[in-house]
């Protein structure tokens, strides 16, 4: 797939390294490369119409943020996640969920308050058209609007760093979930609810709560459940 990836593809005046890398994670977070699947640093380069260096400084960057993996003699692949690798990436999109709600909560304005309705409202249209892989990306785009909020502009880089793993391991909006999708659509504006309402700690725990699944049967104070899913990461992959 790598030699037509970037067919297409413009790129503008600029540096042209920060470009490719932002297409290129653009296109792991979306799918568009999948796990697994090799990415040849020549013919990405041909595709882009550029010289080689952009690309390997591109592809450096990547692997730095843990989305690429290199293997010696073998070149660059699009990282793999294990199921375990996936239990610590749910830990650690636990605890952004909850720093990120609790910054949110005061900080909820009329704009932000209608990018998130307008989110949720798309969730329902793609429920409605049973288009599951739209509700993902409105699933998606809810929560990092939330942690962008927050104003401090590390917590959107860790989100990038845990994001591939999440939809890797299906653990937002799993494709395989037979439940209503209208339901978890109206939990987001829940979410939005509870930031309203300006309450930190219920903030924190609605946030900790539907990030560990238990939105339906939510569990307060939710740190026991967190801890639950902390000594399950922890345990030695098999």
């Amino acid at each position: 797939m790598t030699a037509h990836i970037a067919d297409g593809m413009q790129l503008e005046r600029g540096l042209l390294s920060d470009q490719i890398y932002d297409q290129l994670k653009a296109m792991i977070k979306d799918g568009q490369l999948l796990p697994g699947e090799q990415v040849v640093e020549s013919k990405l380069a041909r595709s882009f119409g550029v010289s080689q260096a952009p690309v390997r400084e591109a592809l450096k960057r990547l692997a730095h943020d843990g989305l690429i993996t290199h293997v010696r003699h073998h070149g660059n692949f699009v990282t793999e996640f294990s199921q375990h690798e996936a239990e610590q990436a749910r830990v650690a999109r636990v605890a952004l969920e909850a720093v990120g709600a609790r910054v949110a909560c005061t900080r909820v304005t009329p704009e932000m308050r209608a990018s998130l309705l307008s989110i949720v409202d798309a969730m329902h249209a793609a429920a409605d058209r049973d288009d599951i892989a739209d509700f993902r990306e409105n699933d998606f785009r809810f929560h990092r609007m939330v942690i962008e909020s927050s104003g401090n502009v590390y917590l959107p880089r860790m989100w990038d760093i845990v994001e591939p793993s999440l939809r890797s391991m299906h653990v937002l909006s799993d494709p395989m979930y037979e439940g209503d999708w209208h339901v978890i659509a109206e939990s987001h504006r829940k979410l939005l609810d509870v930031l309203e309402e300006g309450d930190v700690e219920a903030a924190v725990d609605a946030f900790m709560n539907h990030a560990l699944g238990l939105s339906s049967k939510p569990e307060r104070p939710s740190l026991p459940a967190l801890d639950r899913l902390i000594e399950r990461a922890a345990r030695p992959a098999d």
